[in-house]
């Protein structure tokens, strides 16, 4: 049986300048443009944000903490070879109900020298996965993006999905039926 599904983004989000991007979830697409506006519809519809990066799942190293206790050889930093140094971003989930968070950017030769740099460099406590991946693999919306992406219309007149239509409309029905069954039992 062949796969039928599109690749797999993660999909991280900043809801303000300063703050780091956080995870946000998952979406399935065709390519990295496709998964920035499928990540932007899915993610960001509702609440701030001034910039959203999305990478493929299978370019993410990711361990928990678990496995670097039990397998600290994941730790171990291969030969570099001829392989260049590249920019790698690091993600750290911190506690059970924490988001993974952007930690660090580092420069290194493999996403196991990233981790091991960033396990030495990077304060560690409660952090439960390390995510590592090149920072070339993330697909960015840029800072020209943040109107036509991410700003609410100004023409569209029920914002909260509380207040659709249908909502309202049921609200009155009910309201209506109330009235008539406190006139019936009165």
């Amino acid at each position: 049986m062949t796969d039928t599904q599109w690749p797999r983004y993660v999909v991280l989000y900043q809801d303000r300048e300063g703050n780091p991007h956080r995870y946000a979830g998952s979406v399935h697409a065709p390519d990295p443009e496709m998964a920035l506006l499928n990540a932007r519809d899915v993610f960001v519809r509702r609440p701030e944000c001034v910039s959203l990066w999305v990478v493929p799942v299978d370019r993410i190293f990711a361990v928990t903490a678990e496995q670097l206790e039990e397998h600290p050889d994941l730790l171990a930093v291969l030969p570099e070879g001829s392989v260049q140094a590249a920019a790698y971003y690091v993600f750290q989930k911190i506690g059970a109900r924490g988001l993974h968070s952007f930690a660090a950017e580092i420069e290194a030769h493999s996403s196991q020298e990233v981790l091991k740099l960033a396990v030495e460099k990077l304060p560690a406590k409660n952090i439960m996965v390390w995510w590592v991946f090149p920072a070339a693999e993330v697909h960015k919306s840029t800072p020209e993006d943040i109107q036509a992406m991410f700003a609410i219309a100004e023409t569209k007149l029920y914002r909260d999905q509380g207040q659709y239509h249908t909502v309202a409309a049921l609200r009155r029905i009910k309201e209506q039926k109330d009235k008539e069954h406190a006139n019936n039992a009165g």
